[in-house]
């Protein structure tokens, strides 16, 4: 009985690893296509790497500045300086003659600026740049778009650079007039505890005077930056600076009553001390802020990407994992979608039907024949990509083998589906070629998932390169073990596209 089992079991490997052999040898006997099948998809990749620029886009930048405009002079000198993905093409009033220089794409940009910003400004309202592209392609629109907000950012940001600068430059005589303030107050302070209400009412006006002028001053210059926060330490927030100057103005008003009440003599000399403090204390805030950095007080704050990955990734590096599984695919879908509907063109078909060889050998036989063989032709691409393109392999090979492994069965699954399905060999290649593209559309390859829509998603979790893309990412670049849920969901499909192409090939074999 038991011989009799591993008997049958034996002529059953016998059968169908003599598919594999004739598959094997049916591919290896085409050099060509062996050649095409290695050094093809690497050649592509390497071609990609060497000609792929990760370097922005310069646009030739026309600017329309309305004749009599106040902004021309910034616009002259600026333009140029602000950002240098764009290429300064020069300034005309003319915006029929823009536009046409832009329809025939001898510029690639026209920016109109506002007439009259100031007057916009007064309105309480933002003047705005409008930049007219002639673009159809959606990425580039949108880096026009981001590069448009990166413009009026730093035109905002040398306009308050310039602010700054006139800001601290003025503050030196704002410190000037807080000392002869601080003087006043303190003659006020000497009167009130001599006594002489007279000189102390008179210390108190001219105090007054002082203050008053010196809040206007003081207010004009740093109202642009009311609100700004500081940082910590030696720096000093502007609104700082206006909030002490107001609680100085106010104690002034407070200092020139008591000095008019003889009641309130003593309570006016320790007002006039309290003042004499406070602007002790402005004139060191107005010396901080006159020794500041005017970049840092315009852009306290800065941003810096830092990636937890252990390697630096470039451009290329993130598509070469959806590369290496969108090829996996293809060449199983491909070799697949051949193979049967081949032979039933071919007339062996019939063999296979009056030989004891069952429709689950035939099909193990193929199987086998072309995981070997596409996964040594995986074993040389990798090896290539790694070592001559310098992709980046974080992860253990255990995770990267077991994910390669589960795209080619269920690409093989998918293929011999096509193969099964298809008619003719062209039909095969036609419906081949259209896995291929809904491939590149739905996989991730270069739009993310994420930007699909629920129901469309159905049609990427169809497609093993869709789970090759998540998952080689993950495996190569992340340096994650492969998602489970995801690799079993590759496995399960794999399975399950397996037995229904057994079934249908059985079923095939048994009406034809």
């Amino acid at each position: 009985m038991l011989k009799r089992f591993f008997d049958a079991l034996w002529q059953k490997l016998i059968r169908t690893f003599a598919f594999v052999g004739r598959e094997a040898r049916g591919v290896l006997h085409q050099p060509r296509l062996v050649f095409s099948l290695i050094l093809g998809p690497f050649l592509i990749l390497l071609i990609f790497g060497l000609g792929y620029r990760n370097t922005p886009r310069t646009l030739r930048t026309l600017f329309v500045v309305p004749e009599g405009s106040r902004i021309q002079q910034a616009v002259e000198q600026y333009a140029a300086a602000l950002d240098s993905r764009i290429e300064y093409a020069g300034i005309t009033a003319d915006a029929d003659e823009a536009d046409q220089l832009l329809r025939n794409q001898e510029v690639d940009l026209v920016v109109v600026t506002p007439a009259d910003p100031t007057a916009d400004w007064q309105n309480d309202q933002q003047s705005a740049f409008f930049l007219y592209h002639y673009e159809i392609d959606p990425v580039e629109e949108i880096y026009i778009r981001v590069l448009g907000q990166r413009y009026a950012e730093q035109v905002n940001e040398q306009l308050l650079l310039t602010a700054a600068t006139q800001s601290q430059t003025e503050a030196q005589q704002w410190q000037t007039d807080v000392g002869e303030a601080k003087n006043q107050a303190s003659m006020m302070r000497q009167a009130l505890a001599a006594g002489n209400q007279a000189q102390a009412q008179q210390s108190a006006t001219e105090l007054k005077q002082e203050i008053d002028l010196l809040t206007v001053a003081v207010g004009s210059g740093l109202a642009i930056f009311a609100g700004m926060e500081g940082s910590t330490g030696n720096t000093v927030a502007t609104d700082t600076i206006l909030s002490r100057l107001q609680s100085i103005q106010e104690n002034s008003d407070a200092l020139a009553a008591a000095a008019a009440d003889e009641t309130a003599l003593a309570e006016g000399e320790a007002k006039a001390a309290e003042i004499e403090t406070a602007l002790t204390e402005l004139d060191g805030m107005l010396a901080e802020f006159r020794d500041m950095e005017p970049s840092v007080l315009v852009s306290p704050f800065r941003s810096e990407t830092l990636t937890i990955t252990n390697v630096q990734l470039e451009p290329m590096h993130f598509y070469v994992p959806a590369v290496i599984a969108l090829l996996m695919q293809h060449l199983a879908v491909t070799l697949a979608g051949l193979s049967i509907i081949r032979e039933k063109l071919g007339g062996a078909m019939e063999l296979f039907r009056a030989s004891p060889a069952s429709a689950m050998e035939i099909l193990f036989g193929k199987y086998l024949s072309y995981l070997l063989l596409i996964s040594v032709v995986a074993a040389v691409l990798t090896l290539l990509v790694i070592g001559i393109l310098n992709v980046p392999q974080l992860g253990r090979w255990a995770g990267y083998v077991v994910v390669i492994l589960g795209v080619i069965l269920a690409s093989l699954g998918l293929g011999f589906h096509i193969s099964l399905s298809a008619r003719s060999d062209s039909q095969a290649i036609q419906l081949g070629m259209i896995t291929l593209l809904a491939a590149i559309f739905f996989s991730g390859f270069f739009l993310p998932l994420y930007r699909l829509a629920e129901p469309t998603r159905i049609i990427s979790w169809l497609l093993p390169a869709t789970y090759g893309t998540v998952l080689l990412q993950d495996v190569m670049l992340r340096g994650q073990p492969p998602q489970l849920l995801l690799l079993l969901a590759l496995y399960f499909f794999a399975l399950v596209l397996f037995v229904l192409a057994s079934w249908r090939l059985a079923r095939q074999m048994r009406h034809e």
